[in-house]
């Protein structure tokens, strides 16, 4: 019964062996003396103490330790000991201890739990209850936990959390981000915690070498509630580790992809199309002519002989020559049989087919081993198509092909025809955007990697609801580090959320605490709606981070009083304020003659009615002031279209103050944003689709109301500020 010290000094203890001994002898846990003995060799400091078979034992156990005592029954199970009274605090020596280890004996016998032992341990000294935990999310692998610990660890959710491994920036970020921070260096006239020691505790469990990040596959989760955190070091009062009993499955190896036939295919197979005229398969052969596809074309189709006037073939084996891409509208019965006759002969084979809910999986197995035997790599099934510029070639009618630089995974083909569709309207043009469905072959990440590396490619757009490969995936998103801007949407990250998932692609959806670590870790711009994705997406392509962010302060200008009062508090919301014109400022816009009910002050409100005085040039001389001597962060110009449009001579100074607005050069500028608000008219909704393709040329983004817009700056704020951290966390490694 050798005592456990509060000493941090590490020693030898075989992980691998301990969780190795526990499951063979059928345990679903570490027993606590054995988890702070793991906990120990870490370098964490745990209450010296003693493991005791019998209550019968423990006065004669505890001789060499100082009460008063925490009493705690041992178990191999994964027991939330508190919950059944299986603990008790500061009791004494001799009968009160025995009486105690009775009661827990009792207490644990009528909960049905098997007694392994009990462990007696010295009370730690008070200081503040943290809590340490351990998780792994079912995509993106082991994810570490900081939190107020003790009994207010639910109550408070004061906590945060980062994927494995963390690296002592990530350590750092997590003390600093929680709540209860200030506390922690010592507010109020407490004194500071150590805070090295909490560190180098994250680091021991979540580092690079960090217990969790090596044996998740053998651990399910732990968690230590409470650590207290003092000025002479931290202790782990509480210890449980459950074990991963069920072997952890380890991602396939992933055969070499080249992903260029799929962007500019030098032929391309349709299988599905029909006489009839009415197909999938026969709108894409029309979408091939449509947007001016060059290469060969090869409709597949077992009896005619020609459809929508190009030559059939009855099969992949019956063409005259390789295909780079094949698209499959087949139903799901036939896409084997079709891919079946391939030999080697196609390279990509996009399949839009899916099977009754009760046939997939087992669809799916036959799918993909049919494709393997046949040298085919596949994208879907359960997807709409590619669209792909640079060939050009696309899935969907009234779209243009148009090249662009926006890069877009798609899991959700419905979600795909709307980014295209929608992000078309705002401007926006596009490398690529492929819909992958049930991702059985080529995953998110396969598609996330080419467009990292494709030169024509400088924003990524991830819609995901089912990650194959956590552990590529985080790599890929780790080694970018903010280089290409990657804004992501997630499907099922809530319990809801994940549910819908499941039925909609089979996919296990990550949890929302994890996608937003990994956001935290990587630079990603996380967004929850279709809309914020598609501002993201805006921001992203039209403007360029700073290498040094100016302080978070905003000039709004605009007509609508009510409606700059309401931006001012959505401004405050998001963490910015109201950019202050200094002296300079203030004497040059005191030279603007303007009406009564104009203020130059920030907000800078002009009615319509100044708004179109000098024809709508007055706002030039305004928002140059602005950006020569105020230089906010950015600008949010906000106009109320129906009400400027109620003035007479519209069509003339609108466009004055599109000039005004736009400028001529964006050089050293502040960020600007447009929102353009209407009532739904049809005049109205005109102009403001002009307002739109002229600031897209402009490289504007453009917005319906200012909360959104507003919300958009915070968060390309934040991936600015997190690039500059990760260059500057890379040339420190270096």
């Amino acid at each position: 019964m050798q005592p456990l010290a509060t000493s941090a000094k590490p020693t030898h203890e075989d992980p691998g062996r301990l969780f190795a001994d526990a499951i063979s002898m059928g345990a679903d846990a570490l027993d606590e003396h054995t988890g702070k003995r793991l906990l120990a060799s870490l370098g964490i400091a745990v209450p010296r103490g003693v493991k005791v078979g019998h209550q019968a034992a423990l006065p004669e156990a505890t001789a060499g330790l100082t009460p008063p005592f925490a009493l705690k029954a041992l178990a191999h199970s994964a027991l939330h000991k508190s919950d059944i009274g299986a603990v008790r605090l500061g009791v004494g020596r001799g009968g009160e201890l025995a009486v105690a280890g009775h009661e827990i004996a009792a207490r644990m016998n009528a909960a049905g739990e098997r007694l392994a032992g009990f462990l007696v341990e010295e009370m730690a000294p008070p200081g503040l209850e943290l809590m340490i935990g351990g998780s792994t999310d079912p995509q993106l692998g082991p994810m570490l936990m900081l939190g107020t610990g003790g009994i207010f660890a639910e109550v408070l959710q004061d906590s945060v959390f980062r994927l494995c491994p963390i690296d002592r920036a990530d350590a750092r970020e997590m003390i600093e981000s929680l709540r209860s921070s200030p506390i922690l260096h010592g507010a109020r006239g407490r004194e500071k915690a150590d805070l090295l020691a909490l560190e180098n505790a994250l680091l021991a469990l979540g580092g690079a070498d960090g217990l969790f990040t090596r044996h998740s596959g053998k651990m399910a989760e732990f968690d230590l509630n409470p650590v207290i955190a003092r000025p002479d070091g931290l202790v782990a009062v509480d210890a449980r580790i459950v074990l991963r009993t069920e072997p952890a499955i380890a991602a396939a190896p992933r055969p070499p992809l080249d992903l260029a036939p799929l962007f500019q295919p030098r032929s391309i197979a349709v299988a599905g199309a029909s006489t009839r005229g009415t197909s999938a398969g026969n709108r894409f052969l029309r979408l091939l002519r449509e947007s001016g596809y060059s290469g060969d074309v090869y409709p597949i189709h077992p009896s005619a002989s020609e459809i929508e006037g190009r030559q059939c073939y009855s099969g992949f084996a019956a063409l005259p020559g390789p295909v780079d891409y094949a698209y499959l509208t087949v139903p799901a019965e036939r896409a084997l049989d079709v891919l079946a006759d391939a030999g080697g002969r196609i390279c990509l084979a996009q399949v839009m087919a899916s099977a009754p809910p009760e046939r997939q999986a087992a669809w799916e197995r036959d799918l993909l081993a049919v494709a393997a035997r046949e040298g085919v790599r596949l994208i879907g099934p359960n997807c709409m198509g590619t669209h792909a510029p640079s060939a050009p070639y696309t899935f969907m009618e009234g779209v243009l092909t148009e090249p662009g630089d926006i890069g877009v995974v798609c899991q959700s083909g419905g979600l795909g025809m709307d980014v295209l569709r929608r992000g078309q309207s705002l401007g926006l043009r596009f490398s690529g955007l492929v819909t992958i469905g049930n991702a059985i072959d080529i995953d998110a990440s396969d598609l996330f990697e080419h467009f990292l590396e494709d030169s024509g490619t400088e924003v990524i757009g991830l819609y995901v609801e089912d990650v194959k490969d956590g552990d590529r995936f985080k790599e890929l998103a780790r080694a970018n580090g903010g280089r290409k801007p990657v804004v992501v949407l997630v499907g099922g990250a809530t319990q809801l959320g994940r549910a819908a998932a499941a039925s909609h692609t089979g996919a296990m959806g990550g949890s929302d605490r994890a996608w937003k670590a990994l956001a935290a870790q990587t630079g990603m711009i996380l967004t929850e709606t279709l809309e914020s994705f598609l501002d993201m997406l805006q921001l992203c392509h039209w403007l360029l981070p700073r290498d040094q962010p100016r302080p978070a302060e905003i000039t709004l200008f605009g007509n609508g009083g009510g409606a700059s009062v309401l931006a001012t508090d959505a401004l405050d919301r998001a963490g910015f304020r109201l950019a202050q014109p200094s002296e300079k400022a203030r004497a040059a816009f005191k030279k603007i003659a303007l009406p009564p009910g104009a203020s130059l002050a920030n907000p800078i409100d002009l009615p319509a009615s100044v708004l179109k005085e000098e024809e709508g040039r007055v706002s030039a001389g305004i928002l140059d002031i602005n950006t020569r001597l105020v230089a906010p962060y950015a600008t949010v110009i906000h106009l109320n279209l129906p009400v400027i449009m109620g003035y007479r001579h519209v069509q003339g100074f609108l466009p004055n103050l599109m000039k005004a607005v736009f400028g001529e050069e964006v050089g050293d500028r502040e960020h600007r944003v447009l929102v353009l608000r209407s009532d739904g008219s049809e005049d109205v909704d005109a102009w403001r689709r002009r307002f739109r393709e002229e600031a897209a040329l402009r490289r504007v983004p453009t917005f319906d109301e200012v909360p959104a817009a507003v919300s958009a700056l915070a968060r390309y704020r934040a991936y600015e500020v997190g690039r500059l951290a990760a260059k500057d966390i890379s040339g420190a490694r270096k």
